[in-house]
């Protein structure tokens, strides 16, 4: 039964982790892709970068998503930028 139960947090805190930023795909929106979108869109992929990284660690190290958990995933935004600009 521990087991189970160590399998089961285990397998949460992996799922919680920050996404890196070339596995998001976009999602199609209308609008057009301004300069402002794709110097916004390299930002957040760097930060998104730096959060999985984090992530990573911290679930090694302490078994927490930290980045993650102080609001460091972008992946909605990534998501909705990579939409716009990747047409």
């Amino acid at each position: 039964m521990r087991r189970v139960v160590l399998l089961a947090s285990i397998a949460a805190l992996v799922w919680g982790c920050a996404t890196p930023p070339e596995k998001i795909s976009g999602v199609p929106n209308s609008g057009p892709c301004t300069s402002a979108d794709r110097e916004r869109l390299a930002l957040l992929s760097n930060k998104q970068t730096k959060a999985a990284n984090g992530d990573a660690l911290g679930v090694f190290l302490i078994g927490l998503p930290v980045a993650s958990m102080s609001g460091g995933d972008n992946e909605t935004e990534i998501a909705i930028l990579k939409g716009r600009c990747s047409k």
